[in-house]
């Protein structure tokens, strides 16, 4: 008989309503999304990422029933578009009057910029060397085996917005984006973490889920000074450079 393999650990979630993989990128990441539900209030849809060769799931994203919906989130799928931005579509009850007789409706979140390369509808990647991927002549590079830290950005309570300078806080060389670890634990649940820019703040968000429970996502981050800041309250982050392209 086959066993089934959980896609995280689950222990301590009520149910999973739907898991389904859903896009290919070029460069071999491979998506997909779990409809999940915790607590015993939230159903959420989370946004996994598998890199090539390996097993781990990758949190990239996590839309909130109650914060990102009016309600719980239902059945969903992803892809990245060809400008590397991640796209979701879901059945969900959006902010605003009612459209149908439940208020569920099917519909898409604005795409998340920056979340993976850009790539060439047609096959292959764009050519930029500012752009990380295995393919053409662009290329990415990991620091180490252990995340890169700095100790004003471990257990950091967010009270503001900060402009941040990757390279001179990390001691890494100077890049146009980075992959960036973010760790939030707040008192109260929805509260965020955000990573951007000041124009747009909110292209790397981390939402904590319940009171004084970590909630770790990882992805891409402008460089080499990006603008990290709260929302919805005061987070404790913790911030780390995996690596940079």
């Amino acid at each position: 008989m086959a066993v089934i393999v959980p896609l995280i650990n689950y222990a301590g979630y009520e149910h999973v309503l739907n898991a389904v993989p859903c896009f290919m990128h070029p460069n071999g990441n491979k998506y997909g999304i779990a409809v999940e539900k915790v607590g015993g209030i939230t159903q959420n849809l989370s946004v996994y990422r598998v890199r090539p060769g390996s097993t781990a799931r990758e949190l990239v994203h996590r839309y909130v029933g109650g914060v990102d919906s009016q309600a719980q989130i239902a059945a969903g799928g992803c892809w990245i578009l060809p400008d590397g931005s991640l796209e979701v579509w879901a059945s969900a009850v959006p902010p605003g009057p009612y459209i149908t007789k439940t208020g569920f409706v099917g519909g898409a979140w604005p795409p998340i910029p920056n979340v993976d390369d850009p790539y060439n509808p047609a096959g292959g990647q764009k050519g930029d060397p500012g752009l990380p991927g295995p393919k053409g002549d662009s290329t990415w590079e990991m620091f180490d085996d252990a995340p890169i830290t700095n100790p004003a950005w471990e257990a950091r309570s967010l009270t503001s917005g900060v402009d941040l300078d990757i390279p001179a806080t990390f001691g890494v060389p100077s890049a146009k984006k980075y992959l960036l670890r973010l760790t939030a634990n707040a008192p109260l649940p929805n509260v965020r973490g955000r990573v951007g820019t000041r124009a747009k703040p909110f292209i790397f968000t981390v939402n904590t889920q319940a009171p004084n429970v970590d909630m770790m996502q990882q992805g891409w981050v402008p460089g080499p000074v990006c603008y990290v800041s709260p929302a919805q309250g005061t987070p404790k982050i913790w911030l780390q450079i995996i690596g940079m392209g």
